[in-house]
């Protein structure tokens, strides 16, 4: 494991971050807050990992190489919350909840405002040997404040904690190793009654928000503050309920936005005599902007479909 120095400033944790993991990008998640963010190596046991202190910041990074390349991650905040978006899994965790995550595929991780959370690598083939459907272990929010996830939550929080001078020998490694995967697999299993009512309450909400966002889809000023002040929601209560739904609120916002420029252009909607126009009338203030965003949902340039 790389030994890190902590730094402080968002441009030192991204140095930090691709010297640890050999590629990662940051950026701030708001412009009203000083972004930043420390490493600081953790060793206990089977796992090798990192405590991380990050403030008003999102990291993202690619497939991982080199001696990450067969590692899985169990992440867990210790403090504040964060959002994590993986294998297509949008997820809102708060102190002691988990997330497993893949080497093999990319990650963003948002840390809204203060966080402290541990990220520990443990050996990919322990996650494969689980179950021949193991791609379900990724991605998933693993609740820790109850029942198997207080138990697995709490032990892997006191190896952060743990004096450097405790060191398991090979056995107790092994045994450690075990029962963690063993939780994390009983974990998921847990999930499927809750996660198809938790699915279709968020179905249903988010159904009500539509109707309410596509009448005002060309309002440009449309945001998730807007959402939270208009349905009562929090921040995190409003990301939560889109993760249910595998997405983001910024992500539905221009969704919503685009769907409703696409129906205007497949209809040859008289109102408007150019994609500028439709890209207006969608919110959208930079028709550039818009057609990129055009293209990557639905495959085709907004010109194509003018009639």
């Amino acid at each position: 494991m790389v030994s890190l120095q902590t730094s402080s400033n968002a441009s030192q944790f991204a140095s930090s971050l691709r010297a640890a993991y050999g590629a990662y990008d940051t950026e701030p998640t708001s412009s009203s807050s000083r972004s930043a963010g420390t490493l600081t190596p953790v060793s206990r046991g089977p796992f090798n990992g990192y405590l991380v202190h990050a403030h008003a910041i999102r990291s993202s990074r690619p497939a991982l190489r080199d001696h990450w390349q067969e590692c899985a991650f169990i992440l867990m905040p210790l403090i504040g919350d964060i959002h994590v978006d993986h294998y297509d899994r949008q997820n809102l965790l708060t102190a002691g909840d988990m997330v497993l995550m893949d080497s093999h595929a990319p990650v963003t991780i948002d840390a809204f405002g203060k966080n402290r959370s541990v990220v520990l690598a443990v050996p990919r083939s322990s996650v494969s040997q689980l179950r021949s459907d193991s791609d379900r272990l990724f991605g998933r929010r693993l609740q820790g404040r109850k029942g198997i996830g207080n138990m697995l939550s709490a032990m892997l929080a006191s190896i952060v904690d743990a004096d450097k001078d405790d060191v398991m020998d090979a056995c107790d490694s092994a045994l450690t190793l075990s029962v963690t995967m063993s939780l994390l697999d009983r974990l998921v299993e847990d999930r499927p009654d809750a996660d198809s009512h938790r699915r279709a309450r968020a179905d249903s909400e988010i159904g009500r928000m539509r109707s309410w966002v596509v009448d005002r889809a060309a309002d440009p000023d449309m945001s998730i503050e807007t959402l939270t002040r208009r349905f009562g929601l929090s921040r995190r209560s409003l990301y939560r309920l889109f993760g249910e739904v595998g997405t983001t609120p910024r992500q539905w916002l221009a969704d919503v936005r685009l769907d409703e420029a696409r129906k205007w252009l497949v209809s040859g909607d008289p109102r408007f005599r150019s994609v500028g126009q439709v890209a207006f009338a969608a919110g959208f203030n930079d028709s550039s902007h818009f057609t990129r965003l055009f293209k990557r949902r639905f495959g085709v340039l907004p010109g194509t479909l003018v009639r």
